[in-house]
Parts: structure tokens; sequence; C-alpha cells
């Protein structure tokens, strides 16, 4: 119940978050085209400024119309607390968010991402000592406001450090003229990011939405990849869009696809076969309803991933007319597949049918925007990639129905024994076949070697 009454206050403000996500995608273009830096951000710093105090008298004379003058009743008046306690949160995270845009632009991800590592720090760790304090949603929503005003300073600290310089007309309506498509794109993402969640609240109750928050704050996180590579995609492929260099964006797309197919899919897929044992492992037996959510939002999850480049070229080719209305044709399909999987009147699966309409959502994107980009732009699609899909896959299939039900019988802990037996098959599988590259392993190792993002992160930080 705590969790969902988050969920719905954290939908019911973020609804309105398309009004201060106007100007984000201009500044990463501008930026990436090599604009003038220093005007650049003192026209965005005006426009984003006026945004926000938008936003927030948006959240709040809606919130009022509907509690005095609709006299909407609320499930309860710890939701309307929360409510206003998450608006206020969401002000500070968008100043805490102000740089991003820019630093994102420069492909300075460590300065984009410093502050939100460093407020999801301390989040964790406090919301252990709120929750063992006894406190519920009213706590955790403002000890997630205390660490947004304890963070403020540092973003405050790394917006100081880039050039200022003067707010120039002409940047301005540059920034509308991307932005009255972008208007509309980000308007649907939002109903289509937060309205679900508004819907399974209205059709069920507070306990339905927590679990489906219990379950997306687990698989959830696999869209964090995702979103940080999405905003290394936009200003690359911008800039080899402007430089007409396909062969680099084939080449960049390639080596994603092929490295999400052979490093990240198998996790995903084991995710999915010990997620039972393994989410009542970590929540406790009373979460087994968010089991099957969990299960469909992984997938859904990497589906998204293996979409982010398509979109961005899109987005990079400037063609944001074109993406609105392909995003429209997505809210469409969220429309009819959310009302059928979640409304009593058709299939009524609650916190099931919501992780069901994010994956086939999601399948629709992926769909439209491949088919697109690659018909307007030089975009050759490497099909190399589904022999590693089809290993991974049938290895899942003969786990699921030939040794899974065999570890059972011999012990109850077989979803610790199982992980590294069937990783180390599916990797053997995919090197024997030469779909693993000596070349690869090592680029994966670099990835993850902790000294060379250390020396990465403290480089630019020191910049």
């Amino acid at each position: 119940e705590v969790l969902g009454t988050i969920a719905y206050a954290t939908a019911y403000v973020g609804i309105f978050g398309f009004i201060t996500g106007l100007f984000g995608t201009g500044n990463i273009k501008l930026i990436s085209e090599g604009k003038d830096l220093g005007d650049n951000l003192a026209t965005y710093s005006r426009l984003q400024i006026i945004a926000i105090i938008i936003f927030f008298f948006s959240v709040l004379i809606w919130f009022a119309i509907q509690k005095y003058i609709l006299i909407y009743q609320f499930e309860s008046s710890i939701h309307e607390q929360v409510i206003i306690i998450t608006l206020f949160s969401m002000v500070i995270t968008k100043l805490i968010q102000f740089s991003n845009s820019t630093f994102t632009g420069q492909l300075k991800q460590a300065k984009a991402n410093f502050p939100h590592v460093v407020k999801g720090l301390l989040f964790q760790l406090g919301k252990i000592v709120v929750v063992l304090l006894g406190f519920k949603a009213v706590g955790l929503v403002s000890w997630n406001l205390l660490t947004g005003i304890i963070v403020l300073p540092i973003a405050i600290k790394l917006f100081k450090s880039l050039p200022y310089g003067k707010y120039s007309k002409e940047l301005a309506r540059n920034y509308f003229k991307i932005s009255i498509p972008i208007f509309l794109i980000v308007v649907l993402n939002s109903f289509i990011g937060y309205s679900d969640k508004l819907i399974l609240q209205h059709y069920t109750n507070s306990t339905e939405l927590g679990y489906f928050a219990a379950a997306f704050s687990l698989g959830g996180m696999i869209l964090i990849i995702g979103n940080t590579m999405g905003t290394v995609f936009f200003p690359l492929f911008s800039k080899y869009i402007k430089e007409n260099n396909w062969e680099n964006i084939n080449n960049k797309i390639n080596k994603f696809q092929i490295f999400i197919a052979n490093f990240i899919l198998p996790f995903i897929c084991l995710l999915g076969i010990i997620a039972e044992p393994l989410l009542l492992a970590v929540l406790g037996y009373k979460y087994q309803n968010s089991v099957i959510p969990f299960i469909f939002l992984i997938y859904a999850s990497y589906i998204s991933i293996a979409g982010m480049p398509y979109g961005n070229i899109l987005s990079g080719m400037g063609k944001f007319y074109l993406n609105f209305w392909l995003k429209l044709l997505k809210f469409l399909f969220y429309i009819i597949s959310v009302i059928y999987f979640v409304s009593t009147e058709y299939l009524g699966l609650g916190a099931i049918g919501l992780a069901m309409n994010l994956l086939s959502v999601n399948i629709f994107h992926n769909i439209l925007v491949i088919y697109t980009s690659s018909r307007i732009g030089k975009l050759k699609i490497n099909y190399q990639v589904l022999l590693s899909y089809t290993v991974v896959f049938f290895i899942v299939i003969i786990s699921y129905f030939i040794i899974i039900p065999f570890l059972k019988d011999i012990n109850m802990y077989w979803w610790v024994m199982f992980p590294p037996f069937f990783l180390i098959i599916v990797f053997s599988m995919l090197y024997l076949l030469n779909l693993i590259t000596k070349k690869q392993v090592v680029q994966l190792f670099e990835i993850i070697n902790p000294k060379m993002a250390y020396k990465y992160v403290k480089e630019e930080m020191n910049e």
C-alpha cells in the first residue's frame, strides 16, 4: 500500500512533466551542432526556469480544482499529503537536472549523472532508516525531498562550471522551433509513462499498484542502462547525420545490438527464470503478486533498450514531426492496450496487465521506429544478431522445461546453484559459434573495469 501510494503520487505529479521537458532536446541538439555554449546556456536557463514555475503551479491548480471544485475523493488524506510533498520534491529534482542536457550535449555523462548518483545513494541509505523508524509514505517522500535539497548545491556548483553568456532571441526562436513538435512528443511520453499507474489505481487500489511498483523498482532498473545509452546516442547521431556519416552510425548500432544480445540478454533471461525465488527472497512472500509483473517488465525493459538507437536516428535527423506521428500511433496503441489489459470490463489483470501493456507497447514502438528509420535513412540492419537470440532462447527453453524441474527435485536452493551453470553454457555456446569474440570480451571488461570508470569520471569532473 505504501509503495502504491508513492507510485500514485509520482504519476499524478509526473504526468505534468512534459512542461519541463520542452527545451532539453533542443539544448542537446544545438550544443552537439556546435552553437555557442555560453549563449545556449543563458537562453536555455531562462526558458527552463519559466517552464519549472509553470509546472509547479499547473499541478497545484489542478490539485485544488479536483479537491475543492470537483470534490474528488482521493483514496485517503495520506495520498493528498504525498502528492504535495512529491510536487516539491520534483521541482527540486528539475533544478538538479538543470545542467543535464548541456553536459549530455557535450558527451560528458559523468557530470550529467553525478548529482543523481549522490542523491540516489543518500535516498537508498536513508530510506532504510526511515522505514525502520516506522515512517511510511509521507516519511519516504519527505526524505526524498530532503535528499534533493542536500544535493542541490552540488548541482549548482557543476552548473557554475559552465560558461554563461547572454540571452539570445535567435537561439530562443531555435529552441521554440524544435520545441513545437517536441512539445507534442513529451506530452504523449508523459501520458504513456504515468497515466497507466493512474488507470490501475482507478480500477483497483494502492495495494495492487504497489505490487506493480515493487516489480518495476527492480525490473525497471534495467531501463537506467537504456536511458543512459539513449542520451549518448542522440548527440552522437545528431553529429554524424550532420556530417552525413552513415557508416559510423551503422557501425555503432551494430556493435550496440551485438553487445546487448551477447552480454545483457543472457542476464535478462536468467532473471526471468529465477524471478520467483529471487523476488520472494529479496522482498518476502507477501510480494508473490509482483513476480509475474517483474518477468514481463524485465523483457519490456530489454526491448526498450534494443530499440533506443533507432528513435535517436529520427531525432538526430531533426524529424521531430515524424517522431510525433509515430508517438501518436504508439499512444493510440497504448490506450487500447492498457484498457484491454487493466480495465475490469475486459481482462482486468491488475498489476500483471499493466506489465503486459508495457511489454506490448514497447514491441509496437520498436517495430514503428525500426521500419521508419530504415526507410528514410541509410540504415543497414544487421541480421546476424538474430543468431545470438536463437541460441540464448533455445538454451532458456531447455533450461526451463528440463534442467529446472530436475534441480528443483534435488535442492530447494536450486536458484542459487543455477545462475553460474546457465551463464557458462550460454557464453560457451556463443563463443564456440563465434558470436562472441575475444575482442568483444576485452571491450566488455574495459567497460566494467572500475579503475577505468574512476579514471574517466575523475578526468571529466576535473575539467
